[in-house]
């Protein structure tokens, strides 16, 4: 998901010759976050909410206090985006806040927003918290051992391809079992990922983690050179080209450490949902043939974008 703010003063800059410093992932179950996005996702889904697989059941009261929250949740925030929506990312800058946190008041949120929270957080600690942290402390430290042994490399690989490094200060990376929106995961100088969705789970984990957090800089020279590009040649400005290309290039780094290190036969995520079969189905070529060269060092950066560019259909 694109990155809508302005990057961090800090980066991660080597001198020549010398490996990156490790990016530094802060990983977290959250107690009030994971409760505002199961929230928000049953507001966009309202009928997830009598499909949901409590740990213990509620009462007949704790339901019917469920079913207000989740219908305000739907008038309210359902048609909102977590991250282009400046109402969300504040709610989720104030929930950002210790992990064991229950307690909602006092933290900048909308008043009948905190109501809702603080009505909802005993239901929720009661009957599917312990479920939910379980999850996500179980894709956490698979994460971690997945990071530890591969991620480095995955790191360096993405930096040298997108030609921007990392930020150097920690990043926040707040796992939910699930987001309630369509794309799963999104980032602005925060990430968040839905652990509970199969498609992120696995080795997918690491791919999807850097991804993620990809978008706090790594794609900036890339975005700019293609925007500018997309400008001098009279070409639509709205065009997607430059996530089909991060998606690629985190997936093709992921994969070939993978297949190096461990002999491991790796099916990018974009791949394996079929991103390059539907909508971004006319990149797929013109990357192949632009920027994989460019990957395999045959070209270079700027050869590639101007190429790729100059392919795509004038306005």
């Amino acid at each position: 998901m694109r990155c809508a703010v302005a990057l961090p003063a800090s980066l991660l800059l080597p001198g020549a010759g010398a490996s990156p410093a490790r990016v530094q992932l802060d990983f977290h179950s959250a107690f009030l976050m994971n409760m505002h996005h199961f929230l928000y996702n049953l507001g966009v889904h309202p009928e997830l909410l009598e499909k949901t697989g409590w740990t213990a059941t509620p009462t007949a009261d704790e339901m019917a206090t469920l079913r207000g929250a989740v219908a305000w949740y739907h008038d309210n925030y359902a048609k909102r985006d977590l991250l282009f929506d400046e109402q969300m990312t504040a709610i989720k800058t104030a929930l950002s806040v210790a992990d064991t946190r229950r307690d909602a008041s006092g933290l900048a949120l909308p008043p009948q927003l905190a109501s809702t929270l603080n009505s909802v957080a005993p239901i929720y600690a009661r009957c599917l918290w312990a479920q939910h942290d379980a999850s996500n402390r179980q894709w956490i430290a698979e994460a971690k051992r997945l990071d530890e042994r591969y991620g480095a490399e995955v790191q360096e690989g993405i930096a040298r391809h997108l030609q921007t490094p990392f930020p150097s200060t920690p990043i926040r990376i707040d796992i939910v079992v699930e987001t309630g929106k369509r794309q799963g995961g999104y980032t602005d100088t925060q990430t968040v990922i839905p652990g509970g969705r199969p498609s992120y789970q696995g080795l997918a984990a690491l791919e999807m983690t850097y991804h993620e957090i990809s978008h706090i800089a790594s794609t900036e020279k890339l975005e700019e050179m293609i925007d500018a590009r997309l400008k001098a040649t009279h070409r639509s400005a709205d065009s997607d080209l430059w996530h089909a290309v991060q998606f690629y290039t985190v997936g093709a780094v992921v994969k070939a450490v993978l297949k190096r290190r461990d002999g491991i036969d790796y099916e990018p995520y974009a791949d394996k949902g079929g991103l390059f079969k539907g909508y971004w189905s006319p990149f797929a070529p013109i990357i192949a043939s632009e920027w994989q060269p460019y990957m395999n060092g045959k070209q270079t950066f700027e050869q590639a974008v101007v190429r790729m560019v100059d392919r795509l259909p004038a306005a």
